[in-house]
């Protein structure tokens, strides 16, 4: 059975380090690979041992490839797992890498649907039902989305907020005639989200605004 006989540091890469078996370079892998196989120089090692040590550097690669993109921004578990997918990484091996990642808190699918939903109702002005769409979208499970959705849209406004949209609106619609209006404001505030509950009595607010103007345009 080989020896290993040097384990050095990369060059290039102070995290992975080089392995020697008897004498010659034999493979490089990551430092926790050295540490999660307890790998020393004087070790021997058995042809399953290296099967065992390629797998678990495949293993590293696809978690460090995961924290990566995770790095950019939160994933939900199913966006993470297509990442990984088209890498081409073994389902199995993809599995336990999302399991670990969970453990750890790095992948939770309650945090980025709380995360996204306050920003879609806060900084994107979106109502519930479109919000909700776009987390299923994201791989959100749709129960956990409906959920979580209920959640953090009963803290807001959705009515304030499609006033404020349904005002801005305004400029654009002021002289047309009131039910091509109306049909616009409801075409807009459907688009983002809201529900008929929420945009009736706003497009009647507003849409009275409108039929004034339109009235003392013609008289």
């Amino acid at each position: 059975m080989p020896l290993i006989t040097q384990i050095k540091i990369t060059r290039r890469r102070p995290d992975r380090r080089s392995v020697y078996l008897d004498g010659a370079f034999a493979f490089a892998c990551h430092l926790n690979v050295i540490a999660r196989f307890g790998l020393r120089e004087g070790l021997t090692l058995s042809e399953n041992d290296l099967i065992r040590i390629r797998q678990g550097e495949v293993r590293q690669e696809c978690f460090d490839r995961a924290l990566k993109y995770l790095e950019k921004r939160l994933h939900s578990r199913k966006e993470l797992t297509d990442k990984l997918q088209r890498q081409e990484y073994p389902p199995d091996l993809i599995e336990s890498v999302m399991d670990q990642l969970s453990q750890m808190g790095y992948v939770n699918d309650k945090r980025f649907a709380e995360i996204r939903l306050e920003a879609a109702a806060q900084y994107k002005k979106q109502g519930p039902h479109r919000a909700r769409s776009e987390l299923i979208k994201k791989g959100i499970e749709p129960e956990l989305a409906r959920r979580m959705t209920e959640q953090v849209y009963e803290s807001h406004d959705n009515m304030k907020v499609a006033r404020e949209l349904a005002r801005k609106k305004l400029a654009s619609l002021s002289g047309i005639e009131p039910e091509q209006a109306r049909r616009r404001l409801y075409g807009m505030l459907l688009r983002r989200g809201f529900d008929y509950n929420t945009i009736r009595p706003v497009v009647e607010e507003v849409l009275g605004r409108i039929e004034n103007d339109f009235e003392t345009d013609f008289t």
